[in-house]
């Protein structure tokens, strides 16, 4: 204790010093919107920058397991390519002049940090506005929906996750196409909810749910979970638990995914 004190006495003005710098930057970016967004992006620059050495580090030390999951993914698409390739082929036979054209376009990213025992949970990725990262685009995996990007550097991005209370998004059931709001309401981590399908409309346990048709954000049937359990005590409309397909802690490659008409819709739409 007396050495304690005797530390403080020494070096009280570097002490008060540090706390008044410390307190003024507190200020500034809490009281200015343009500092505040400034020293927002440095913060996620350096964040960012440390959690990509950290994920490094642990990179090496599970490329046994990174490998065994690129080889199912790759599995999994070379028997998609299969499948597509005779239904190619099939339709060149009817069609004689067919354009094909992708309304969304997508690029592989890898998460280099994650949270999911928060109210609040974010992501962060290895890739920013130097690879064409922006916004509100979305962020998924071969089986489920991951989040939107809420805020970019030039080499990171942060993403709001599925696991967070303020993220709601449009999902359906696969077998009716009644569409609902999908959210999360902070506890069991891989678990959602599904809400406002009416009562009158059949469902099952074990039923899918994927994304809707509604979404300006992510393409219409990616694979979201099935039904847990319902129920529509004093209520119009169901109230459904869904499993979800992906562990959120078990996040590491992911798809960012832009929809290319995405601005002429939110104009057309007054959003």
């Amino acid at each position: 204790m007396n050495n304690l004190l005797r530390f403080i006495d020494k070096y009280q003005f570097v002490l008060l010093f540090l706390v008044l710098e410390i307190f003024s930057l507190w200020l500034l970016s809490n009281h200015t919107y343009y500092q505040k967004s400034k020293i927002e992006n440095v913060a996620r620059s350096i964040s960012g920058y440390a959690n990509f050495k950290i994920d490094n580090t642990r990179s090496y030390f599970r490329l046994k397991e990174t490998n065994s999951v690129l080889s199912q993914e790759n599995l999994k698409l070379r028997k998609q390519v299969a499948v597509l390739s005779a239904k190619v082929e099939t339709l060149l036979e009817t069609v004689a002049d067919t354009i094909v054209d992708s309304l969304y376009l997508y690029s592989p990213a890898k998460i280099i940090n994650n949270s999911t025992n928060k109210q609040y949970n974010y992501l962060t990725l290895n890739k920013g506005s130097n690879h064409g990262v922006e916004t509100e685009m979305g962020v998924i995996t071969n089986n489920g929906i991951v989040g939107i990007v809420a805020g970019v550097s030039p080499n990171y991005s942060t993403v709001i996750s599925l696991l967070n209370i303020d993220l709601k998004i449009s999902a359906k059931l696969k077998k009716s196409n009644h569409f609902g709001s999908l959210y999360w309401e902070g506890k069991n981590y891989k678990q959602v909810i599904l809400s406002d399908i009416p009562q009158h409309v059949p469902i099952s346990v074990g039923d899918t749910v994927t994304s809707s048709e509604f979404s300006s954000i992510f393409p219409e049937n990616i694979p979201i979970g099935i039904i847990n359990s319902f129920s529509s005590i004093g209520s119009n409309f169901h109230t459904i638990k869904v499993d979800l397909f992906r562990d959120f802690k078990e996040l590491y490659n992911v798809w960012l995914v832009s929809n290319k008409h995405k601005e002429e819709r939110k104009q057309l739409e007054g959003i």
